[in-house]
C-alpha cells in the first residue's frame, strides 16, 4: 500500500513535523509512505497511491491517481478537497480530523469571554503600567457569565464540549445544528434547526459562531440577526469569518450595540496591520491561533493510525465526510 503525506501550509502550526511523519513509518512499516512537501511534489506523487493524508487536493490531482480510494483531512476543514463531489462519484471515501481540536477551541472561548466579561485585558495592562484601578473599574464594572444566555451556531464537536464549559459556568444554552433530531447533549437547554435561528438569538447573551464554512452559511449573521441580540452582547467567531457580515459586525461593535466580540478568523489572513478590526472597541483578536496547542499533531496522527488500520482491515472509516453537506 502506498500513501501519499501531504500536509504543507504557510502557517507552521498546521505543517506536520518530520517525526511525526516518522511515527507513521514506524507503525506501519508495510506501508509506503511518500512524503511531499510542495503541492508540485504531491501532484506528481499522487498518480499511484491508495490514499492520500492531505488537507489539499486538485481536480486535476484527483484525475491523475486512478488507483486512489481514501483522502483522509490532517483537518476538520474540508474546503482544499475540491471538489469533494469528485470524488464521490469516484468512489474515493474522505474522512477528516474533526473533534481533534474541540476541547482547546472551547476552552479557548471560554479563556476569552472571561476576559471580556471580567475586563482582564484592562487590568493585564495596568498591571504593565505598575497602576492599581479598583476605583476605575466602577466606571466600566466587570460582569458574571453566570446566568446569561449562550446560542452556540454550530453544535458539532466543538459546540458540544463549549456547552459543557458554558453550562459549568451557569449559563444556559441554545444549540442551531443541520439535524437537531440528535440526541440533545446534557448541557444544552434545547437544539433547533437553522430555520429557527432567529428564535435563538432573541434573549441572546453571548453568539458563538463554530458552524462549517458551506453555502448555507455564508453571511447568515447579518445586521438583521445582530440586532435580535440582546443589547450589550458578545459575538464570537471560532468558525469562518464569511458566515459573519463583516460591516455589520463593526458597526454595531462601533456604536455599541454590541458589547465586545471575539474574533479569531478573518476574510483575509494574516490579519493586514492596517485593518480597521485592530481597533474595534471591546474586542480580542486572536490569529487564528483556538485550535492550536502542544499536543496537536500526536493527536491528528492517532486519529489517522486508527483510520489506517480500518481501512487496511476493510472497516467503516471514522469520521466520514458527507459530501452534500461539505463537512
Amino acid at each position: 500500500m502506498k500513501i501519499l503525506i501531504y500536509v504543507s501550509w504557510p502557517v507552521r502550526a498546521w505543517c506536520i513535523p518530520d517525526d511525526q511523519v516518522g511515527v507513521l513509518r514506524a507503525r506501519f512499516p508495510r506501508v509506503e509512505f511518500v512524503h511531499a512537501r510542495t503541492l508540485a511534489d504531491a501532484a506528481e506523487a499522487i498518480v499511484d497511491v491508495d490514499a492520500c493524508f492531505t488537507p489539499a487536493i486538485t481536480e486535476a490531482m484527483a484525475a491523475s491517481a486512478p488507483h486512489l480510494r481514501w483522502v483522509h483531512s490532517s483537518a476538520a476543514a474540508v474546503e482544499g478537497l475540491l471538489p469533494l463531489a469528485v470524488l464521490a462519484e469516484r468512489g474515493v471515501a474522505v474522512s477528516n480530523s474533526r473533534g481533534i481540536q474541540a476541547v482547546t477551541i472551547a476552552e479557548h472561548v471560554m479563556g476569552t469571554l472571561l476576559v471580556l466579561s471580567r475586563k482582564l485585558d484592562r487590568t493585564m495592562a495596568a498591571q504593565r503600567e505598575r497602576r492599581w484601578i479598583q476605583n476605575d473599574l466602577c466606571d466600566d464594572w466587570p460582569s458574571s457569565l453566570s446566568g446569561r444566555n449562550m446560542t452556540i451556531v454550530g453544535l458539532g464537536t466543538i459546540g458540544t464540549e463549549l456547552a459543557k464549559r458554558a453550562h459549568a459556568f451557569g449559563m444556559t444554552v441554545t444549540g442551531v445544528r443541520r439535524r437537531p433530531d440528535q440526541p440533545r447533549p446534557r448541557a444544552v437547554r434545547r437544539v433547533v434547526g437553522p430555520e429557527r435561528l432567529h428564535e435563538t438569538l432573541r434573549g441572546c447573551d453571548i453568539l458563538v459562531l463554530a458552524a462549517p464554512a458551506v453555502a448555507a452559511t455564508k453571511r447568515m449573521i447579518g445586521a438583521a440577526e445582530i440586532a435580535m441580540l440582546n443589547p450589550g452582547a458578545i459575538i464570537v467567531n471560532v468558525a469562518r469569518a464569511k458566515i459573519v457580515d463583516q460591516d455589520a459586525l463593526r458597526a454595531a461593535l462601533e456604536s455599541g450595540r454590541l458589547g465586545g466580540a471575539v474574533l479569531d478568523v478573518f476574510e483575509h489572513e494574516p490579519l493586514e496591520p492596517g485593518s480597521a478590526e485592530w481597533s474595534l472597541p471591546n474586542t480580542l483578536i486572536t490569529p487564528h491561533s483556538s485550535g492550536i496547542r502542544d499536543t496537536h499533531w500526536r493527536d491528528v496522527i492517532e486519529l489517522f493510525a486508527a483510520n489506517l488500520k480500518r481501512f487496511q482491515r476493510g472497516q467503516p472509516l471514522l469520521n466520514v465526510v458527507d459530501p452534500a453537506a461539505g463537512y
